[in-house]
């Protein structure tokens, strides 16, 4: 028994650097795929997501943010070429699509490139808690199993 709670502790410290709390998103050719007059649900179907938020509501217009990432390039920095690298995945972008509120179908769709890139967010596990834990709680755990194998 004090082994697999040893075992656990030490899977726990290894595996867990941190975690990553993310929108869900599209890529850029479901995005060139959109088309000014499809209706909300067609953007839907098309981006294969629901909106991540809403920009605007006005008496003519709706606008939804839906995100999408870029595909990047990355390289050796002394081996850079036109096509050499690997593709990577890049920064979210948020896209803005307006419906008419007179038909509900889209009459503009632009991107924000420029927009604060805060989408994700790293949830960092805090190694202090786990190491007082581990020095603090283990060793009386151990204990109680020991006295308890003593009996």
């Amino acid at each position: 028994m004090k082994l697999s709670v040893l075992k656990f502790v030490v899977l726990v410290l290894f595996l867990s650097s941190c975690l990553v709390q993310s929108p869900k998103y599209t890529s850029l050719d479901q995005v060139m795929a959109l088309e000014l007059g499809m209706t909300k649900e067609q953007v839907d179907k098309s981006l294969n997501i629901i909106p991540y938020d809403l920009k605007a509501y006005t008496d003519t217009s709706e606008v939804f943010i839906y995100v999408y990432r870029t595909m990047e390039r990355r390289t050796f920095s002394l081996y850079t070429e036109k096509k050499n690298g690997r593709d990577a995945l890049g920064k979210y972008v948020q896209l803005f699509v307006t419906y008419s509120k007179k038909n509900g179908k889209v009459v503009k769709i632009e991107s924000c490139s420029d927009c604060p890139n805060d989408l994700s967010r790293d949830i960092k596990i805090d190694y202090e808690k786990i190491i007082l834990f581990t020095t603090a709680t283990l060793p009386a755990i151990m204990i109680y199993f020991g006295l308890k194998e003593g009996n």
